[in-house]
């Protein structure tokens, strides 16, 4: 049982007791409604049926980086039991690539810039719970696909509520490079590779100009390279990304409302979409020599708004 303080603006410091949630599929409606504790992961369908007896994944979604995420949910202490029920959703999207396309073309609200190769798709899993047995973690790390272990404490009171995420395995960051499917290093020598020397440049100009704004402004955000973005973390989630719009082209998403992003007069830069599922809006340039720093008045919204301050 963990224990959380809440020190009030009053003065007073209140001892937060954990409240667990009633049901697993309170727990998964949770996470299905507040879609932003999986960081970039966009959630498009609900206890999937694969019609075999390989199993049902409670949720399934895309990342950003195309890769299609497996998502099962505990209500209880996860134990090493649940590796190999994961991995059976593993084989069945793999071998199923049609059926897992079929259900993405279904969603609604799908992004339009992700880029997902189905005959190709890497495979990520992610486990959900309140608290998890010291060995799941140390086998998840020997299954061969990149697995993710979040554990969701929710705590109660006076009518608000408290969700402490804790990422216990999965980080790449944490873990040492190693060539195991879906754990490509990714980094400028990989964008070069992908998208040619010009292309990659130009868009590590970007990045070096927000991060230079970032530290101006004393944001707590920092930018790790993913496979089809780089992204301006502030904790486990993703207020500024800039992403490959194609081969050579790339362009900045800001987690903002769609009213904001209509709202912004830059003009250099164009609103392309607004995304309702990742609530963010997706600028694209009109000017190549456009700076990315003529977005700072979104920026700063999507920084107060992560903060809770907007």
């Amino acid at each position: 049982m963990q224990n959380l303080y809440w020190m009030k603006s009053s003065g007073k410091t209140v001892n937060l007791v954990e409240t667990p949630f009633e049901s697993e599929a309170a727990l998964e409606k949770y996470i299905f409604d507040n879609q932003e504790l999986l960081e970039d992961v966009y959630i498009f369908k609900r206890q999937v049926r694969s019609g075999s007896h390989q199993g049902i994944p409670d949720m399934l979604g895309i990342d950003q980086d195309g890769r299609v995420c497996l998502i099962e949910v505990k209500n209880e202490r996860v134990t090493e039991s649940v590796l190999p029920q994961v991995l059976q959703y593993a084989v069945w999207a793999e071998t199923s690539p049609d059926s897992v396309k079929a259900l993405w073309l279904e969603a609604k609200e799908r992004p339009e810039d992700i880029e997902i190769n189905w005959d190709t798709a890497e495979i990520r899993l992610v486990i959900i719970g309140p608290s998890f047995r010291p060995n799941v973690i140390r086998l998840s790390e020997k299954i061969g696909y990149p697995v993710e272990l979040l554990q969701v404490t929710r705590f109660v009171q006076e009518g608000e509520t408290f969700v402490l995420v804790e990422q216990l395995a999965g980080a790449a960051e944490e873990k040492p490079a190693k060539a195991t499917r879906g754990m490509e290093a990714y980094d400028w020598d990989f964008y070069v590779r992908e998208h040619g020397k010009e292309a990659a440049e130009e868009m590590r100009r970007a990045v070096d100009e927000v991060n230079q704004l970032i530290k101006k402004q004393g944001w707590n955000m920092h930018p790790k390279l993913n496979k089809y973005y780089v992204a301006f973390k502030y904790g486990n989630t993703n207020p500024i990304s800039i992403q490959w719009g194609g081969t050579h082209t790339w362009n900045v998403q800001v987690k903002v409302s769609q009213e904001e992003a209509e709202k912004l007069s830059a003009p250099n830069w164009q609103l392309q979409h607004y995304h309702h599922g990742w609530k963010q809006a997706v600028f694209r340039r009109t000017n190549e020599r456009a700076s990315a720093t003529e977005l700072e008045s979104l920026f700063a919204k999507a920084y107060e708004r992560i903060r809770g301050k907007a």
